[in-house]
């Protein structure tokens, strides 16, 4: 019999190191880039030997559900061995204090990214649980339809197996909540660069007939970078806008577009983020995939208005000065930018590679442009998908300081002493098959709320 216990923490970055974390050999520089932990053992089940060595498994997995169906995608395995004579006793905290338990660290390097074998890098998605229903056509008639339950649980923890002469004798297993691991955030444009739109004048102006100049807004910045402000500790993301009115095209008896006039503009903008999780495969075309086995959830935050002044770039000889190259020289161009809070559900990059979970981020953006003398007010509506990244990314790197690890701690013991005997591991003839895909009872923890 083998009682033990696993304990995973982080280091603080603001207090010491504990006394069993040190033997780790932990540079004060990677702070937050690793999984730190403990496993304990009591006394007696080292001086009986009963076992020899301990696999550690840091292990992540995407559980899906829907309906009556169930999948599971791997998402990480990394893997550390202890050997027994590696536990050792560590200086008790208290001058009383009677431990009765051999201690060993360990840590895990936690990547950003995941290799495939077809040499996709995929982010990695952090803890969380989705919820949705799906309907399933039971019949040509829409009223037959019947909503079908869903579930997908992103899910991570290190486990410790415990063997003898290569046979599994013990295990224990400990749920790792990972909310934060990408710090540094960039938004691109996927549509290709530039984006322009095309905006329509008020209807008002259409019920004239009138021909309005044609006005057309830019996105031309390929890379926006999600900043936290000093000020208000918001993430915030700058989105760079540009204007142009061709200020040939007015009707006759319309005052001209002086050209070093200023447009305003009142904007509204809401993130919306595009979450779905499948049995099956989320790349699948809703041709081909089969009914009930996709579940799409769409998450919108609060709309952000916004009054911005779009001013008039500098001209020489006819020409703008910036982003003119392709324009008509009698082109009015004003550029400005918006300011924009990014919501907590824009907190990791975009999930277009794992096959049963993908993540989308768009921002759905409304301008009303008016003030400009000699053309009519104008607006301009679109859902414009966003491709968010992390910065500095490479499958071989593993990234230092940019890891904030949330431990879900499994038991409901409070003392934070040596003692190991509340913790009970059972002796086991049967091992898990190495490599399995499918989650078995002892492989895959229980969630919280089932323990």
């Amino acid at each position: 019999m083998i009682y033990g216990r696993l304990q995973v923490e982080p280091p603080s970055t603001d207090e010491a190191l504990p006394p069993y974390l040190q033997q780790a050999d932990l540079n004060p520089n990677n702070r937050f880039s690793r999984l730190n932990g403990r496993l304990s053992v009591s006394d007696s089940s080292i001086q009986q030997k009963a076992f020899d060595t301990v696999r550690l498994c840091f292990r992540g997995v995407i559980l899906s559900s829907v309906g009556s169906k169930n999948a599971v995608e791997d998402i990480i395995t990394l893997t550390d061995i202890k050997s027994i004579s590696e536990f050792g006793r560590s200086a008790p905290t208290e001058p009383n204090a009677n431990d009765r338990a051999c201690h060993a660290g360990f840590y895990f390097e936690l990547p950003t990214n995941a290799l495939t074998g077809q040499g996709k890098v995929r982010a990695l998605p952090l803890t969380t649980n989705i919820s949705g229903t799906t309907r399933l056509n039971q019949s040509t008639t829409v009223n037959d339809n019947r909503a079908i339950p869903g579930e997908c649980e992103v899910s991570y923890w290190i486990e410790a197996q415990f063997r003898l002469s290569g046979r599994q004798v013990g295990y224990l297993s400990e749920q790792v909540k990972i909310s934060s691991l990408y710090p540094r955030l960039v938004a691109s444009l996927s549509q290709g660069l530039p984006l322009t739109l095309a905006a329509k004048p008020d209807l008002l102006s259409r019920c004239r007939m009138q021909k309005s100049p044609d006005l057309s807004v830019t996105l031309y910045e390929p890379d926006m970078l999600i900043e936290r402000s000093r000020q208000s500790a918001k993430r915030r993301v700058i989105l760079p806008i540009a204007v142009t009115i061709d200020s040939q095209q007015h009707s006759a008896g319309t005052k001209s577009i002086d050209s070093r006039q200023s447009i305003k503009c009142t904007a509204a903008v809401k993130w919306e983020v595009d979450t779905r999780f499948s049995v099956g495969s989320v790349h699948t075309s809703s041709k081909r995939s089969k009914p009930g086995e996709t579940v799409q959830k769409t998450t919108t935050a609060s709309t952000q208005k916004e009054a911005i002044l779009f001013r008039p770039l500098p001209s020489y000889d006819g020409q703008a000065a910036l982003g003119s190259r392709h324009a008509n020289p009698a082109s009015y161009i004003a550029t400005s930018q918006l300011d924009l809070d990014v919501p907590d559900a824009v907190s990791q990059p975009s999930l277009n590679c794992w096959a049963q979970l993908s993540r989308t981020y768009y921002l759905d953006i409304s301008l009303s442009f008016h003030g400009l003398q000699g053309a009519p007010k104008y607006s301009v509506h679109s859902k414009i998908p966003l491709l968010v990244s992390a910065i500095g990314r490479r499958p071989e790197d593993v990234l230092k300081e940019d890891i904030t690890i949330d431990v879900a701690e499994m038991s409901d013991d409070g003392d934070s002493t040596d003692s190991v005997d509340s913790n009970l591991v059972p002796e086991t003839d049967q091992a898990p098959c190495e490599g399995q895909r499918t989650p078995a009872r002892r492989t895959t923890p229980p969630p919280p709320y089932f323990r």
